[in-house]
């Protein structure tokens, strides 16, 4: 997924879940890559961030944005530098 992307008046279902999921998702800084650490079931996911594409390692982000990256995104927005 692009680091920019949004998530406004979503309709698609699968989407929507996937943004409800991320919630549950801890994400780490590991400074040349972030984990994402799923809270339900600790699974652990790589996630890295190459020029404006934030790329997971987990299946489903092979076909879809995952919630892993959505997570990664919400968190990068959170703490964005303020100058």
């Amino acid at each position: 997924m692009k680091k920019d992307q949004s998530f406004e008046n979503v309709r698609d279902t699968d989407t929507l879940n996937r943004l409800a999921r991320s919630a549950h998702i801890r994400v780490l800084n590991r400074f040349e890559y972030y984990e994402a650490v799923n809270g339900k079931n600790g699974h652990r996911y790589k996630v890295e961030i190459t020029g404006q594409d934030i790329v997971c390692s987990c299946p489903d982000a092979k076909n879809h944005n995952c919630k892993h990256e959505i997570a990664v995104a919400r968190d990068m927005d959170f703490f964005k530098e303020v100058v």
